[in-house]
C-alpha cells in the first residue's frame, strides 16, 4: 500500500489530481475493454512467451467458461482478455505468477 504523508501544503497544477491506484487501473482498463495477448503482455510487463505460460498454468482460474476473464481460442480464433478482470487477477496473484514465470 502506498502512503502519502504531507506536512506542507501542495498545490497541484490545473488538470492534475491524486487518485487511488485501483481507480486509475480501472480507468485505464476501461479505455480498451478487450485486449489481445500483445496488449496484455505489455500492461503486465511480461514477454508474450511468459504471458502464454501464465495463460496455460492459470487456465482453470482465467477461463471465461469457468468465470474468469480470458477467452481461450479454438478453431483458429485468438485469445481475448477482459482488461479489468485480468488486472485484478495479476494484482491478486502476483507472487504466484512471478514464480511460474521464473521456472
Amino acid at each position: 500500500m502506498n502512503q502519502l504523508t504531507v506536512t506542507v501544503p501542495i498545490t497541484l497544477p490545473d488538470g492534475y489530481e491524486i487518485i487511488e491506484t485501483e481507480k486509475r487501473e480501472q480507468l485505464e482498463a476501461d479505455k480498451q475493454v478487450i485486449w489481445e495477448v500483445g496488449k496484455a503482455a505489455e500492461v503486465a510487463g511480461l514477454t508474450k512467451k511468459d504471458l502464454y505460460k501464465v495463460l496455460t498454468v492459470f487456465k482453470p482460474q482465467l477461463d471465461m467458461d469457468k468465470g474468469g476473464c480470458v477467452y481461450y481460442p479454438y478453431g483458429g480464433s485468438k485469445y481475448r482478455i477482459e482488461s479489468l478482470g485480468f488486472i485484478k487477477f495479476m494484482r491478486n496473484n502476483f507472487a504466484r505468477i512471478m514464480k511460474e514465470v521464473a521456472r
